[in-house]
């Protein structure tokens, strides 16, 4: 406490001594001369380096040796060309001191508005990177468990009996879409960090869709879902293959685990004179308006019936990927009922600039 006063007692010497130099100039000038617009000086340096009390203080201070000089030395009462001088110095003096104060809150605020806004991007980079190592660690025991349960199935530790060769295979499932989890997780913070490197090569558009619809008809059978696809002849794009797989295999999963049982998910490709557009259409429930422009964001889960657990990143990483394509993804819910996720890739895309910048979130 000594030592902030010690630290304030050099500002507030220097405060009085231009105060007392101001006074003395005043009282001795005669009162038509107006010398107190010059108090502005002590009232702004109040409000600097000194505290708000301080400010009111010498504001208040300004104002009545404005008006003394009225009075003294001489009485000057008399001449309203004087009292009016004086009171239109008075106004000048509290308008200066009221805005002084109100910029000395708005920088006090913008301040501590800057302070939260470091310590959030602190504790998110804190965040991120615990979850990068987080998931890098785990990865391993899934690969080793992963693998294990593989030799489990093939028998090479012993003949197993069809209800064990049940359970494997389920815990292959699972440990499979752990897996998938944190390979997500990964990828996910790479592309944020580093940007999302492409391996852009000519690619059959209709090929590489039917692939992932053809992988995804077991998903879709085991939730009584019909899974139908309408392709395009001679669709050739410059794309990373691995990628855009990725894209078509989380919309159209996402589709089928939002879809009840009996409905149906159609996946459509498309081509205009510009661009290629995958659409991908479901009959479940649809999605919130207000929701529609934040399913995509990282972890985002709606809280409409259509939600199922999940971690809400398969959509981020979509949105990843198609961006860095120079492509655009949305979502739209459909008139009759259900909703469709459309992806539009531009054709003649450059990939060279996309493949190395990093993605904005």
């Amino acid at each position: 406490m000594l030592s902030k006063v010690l630290r304030l007692e050099p500002r507030i010497w220097y405060t009085a001594l231009i105060f007392g130099i101001i006074v003395l100039v005043e009282f001795l000038t005669p009162p038509e001369f107006i010398i107190g617009y010059l108090y502005v000086v002590p009232i702004l340096l109040s409000n600097w380096f000194l505290s708000r009390r301080a400010t009111l203080f010498a504001t208040l201070l300004s104002v009545v040796l404005t008006l003394g000089n009225l009075i003294f030395p001489r009485l000057a009462l008399s001449s309203p060309v004087a009292v009016v001088d004086r009171l239109i110095t008075v106004v000048a003096l509290l308008t200066v001191a009221y805005l002084a104060i109100q910029y000395r809150q708005v920088q006090e605020e913008s301040a501590r508005q800057k302070a939260k806004l470091r310590a959030q991007e602190e504790l998110s980079k804190v965040r991120e990177d615990f979850i990068a190592t987080l998931t890098h660690d785990l990865r391993t025991p899934l690969l080793g468990a992963q693998q294990t349960l593989w030799f489990l199935h093939q028998q090479q530790f012993g003949p197993i009996t069809p209800a064990q060769v049940e359970v494997i295979a389920l815990l292959q499932k699972s440990n499979d879409q752990q897996l998938s989890m944190v390979n997500m997780l990964l990828a996910i913070y790479r592309n944020d960090v580093l940007g999302l490197e492409l391996h852009p090569a000519v690619v059959d558009l209709d090929d590489l869709c039917a692939e992932q619809i053809t992988l995804l008809q077991d998903l879709a059978l085991s939730r009584e879902i019909e899974l139908v696809y309408e392709g395009q002849d001679k669709a050739l794009l410059s794309v990373d293959r691995l990628q855009l797989a990725r894209v078509v295999a989380n919309l159209v999963s996402n589709a089928i685990n939002h879809t009840p049982r009996g409905g149906s998910v159609a996946v459509r490709l498309l081509k205009t004179q510009m661009e290629y557009r995958l659409l991908v259409e479901d009959t479940g429930s649809g999605i919130p308006q207000k929701d529609l422009k934040r399913v995509f964001d990282r972890f985002y889960q709606s809280g409409s019936p259509r939600h199922v657990s999940g971690t809400g990143l398969g959509l981020y990483l979509s949105r990843q990927i198609v961006e860095a394509h120079g492509g655009k993804i949305w979502a739209a819910n459909r008139p009759e009922r259900g909703c469709t996720f459309g992806v539009s890739l531009p054709v003649g895309q450059d990939l060279t600039v996309a493949a190395t910048t990093p993605l904005c979130v």
